[in-house]
């Protein structure tokens, strides 16, 4: 009952990452992208030169998003956290809701039924809803300035999940409170206060499963490929390096499941790309350089286009 009502979560100290399965920068899985990095890379015979690697790791993008993570930690805290809704009180809204208008049903389903029911359906409804913020964050000239800071980058690293907007995090911190309020809202509704999630490490079982060993891969320069047709289910790395090539902006919007793209039309697959991929978002992206940029550029974009209405 407790896990399902959980409120926003204490924020850590931004290296505590390390240590939680909740975060992509947790330990194992990075290790884990290491190892099958390393595994494609010798079965490639490409193995990178110290150049190479020094030129990656200590590219301006690398620094830049190594710096951002810190900030970010610190407005996320100061700022995001207190604003937004908690999992606990966007349930008991929609419980209070139901109430108003159904008696309660209370079905007698097996304690193991409930949880395995409530674990998928929050993360299958959380999956779709990002899913939808994230192609609107791509498709509204409102949202796009902000969304664009993390698309700017042209090196690609794991840090680079970190590299958001203020403004978008605190719209998916809000999408996660209503979706998972919603949910867990009409499971008590229907089965009383018996909820429960399969987790691993802390982190939704599915989501673990589907995603977390891969996750950093996504934002790197490994392709790693699901193949044609797992690539209808399941995004994998080589999809979302799809979607930072600046060709592709409108593709693979998915999050862990490429059904999504797949039922609404903007799945892209890699066999579908031509060359090289071409990451970043052009010329504009030299317009975030540096921190202060990341934050204030957007601001001044929202500033001009309020100028043209």
């Amino acid at each position: 009952m407790e896990r399902a009502l959980n409120a926003m979560p204490a924020v850590p100290l931004p290296f505590d990452g390390l240590f939680s399965g909740t975060e992509r920068i947790f330990w194992l899985y990075l290790l884990t992208s290491a190892a099958i990095a390393l595994v494609l890379m010798l079965a490639a015979g490409s193995w990178p030169t110290r150049a190479r690697l020094r030129a990656y790791w200590l590219s301006p993008d690398s620094r830049l998003d190594a710096l951002y993570f810190l900030v970010a930690w610190g407005l996320r805290t100061a700022l995001i956290v207190p604003l937004v809704l908690s999992v606990q009180t966007v349930a008991v809204w929609v419980m209070h809701g139901l109430n108003a208008f159904y008696d309660p049903p209370f079905l007698a389903w097996r304690y193991r039924s409930i949880v395995l029911a409530y674990t998928v359906a929050l993360f299958l409804l959380s999956d779709l809803s990002r899913y939808w913020l994230h192609r609107l964050m791509h498709r509204s000239r409102w949202l796009w300035p902000f969304h664009r800071v993390h698309h700017a980058a042209e090196v690609l690293t794991p840090l680079l999940v970190y590299r958001i907007h203020p403004l978008e995090s605190l719209l998916f911190a809000l999408r996660h409170a209503v979706v998972a309020g919603a949910v867990t809202g009409v499971f008590i509704f229907i089965f009383g206060a018996r909820l429960d999630l399969y987790t691993i490490f802390g982190e939704n079982l599915f989501i673990v499963a589907l995603f977390a060993f891969t996750a950093n891969l996504r934002h790197s320069h490994v392709r790693l490929s699901y193949g044609r047709w797992l690539e209808h289910i399941l995004v994998s790395p080589a999809q979302h390096q799809i979607h930072h090539d600046r060709r592709y902006l409108q593709s693979n919007f998915g999050s862990c499941l490429a059904v999504w793209d797949w039922m609404f039309g903007t799945l892209r697959l890699p066999a579908q790309t031509q060359g090289a991929p071409d990451f970043g978002i052009g010329p504009r992206g030299v317009r975030y350089s540096s921190v202060a940029a990341l934050l204030m550029e957007p601001l001044r974009d929202i500033k001009q286009m309020l100028r043209r209405i």
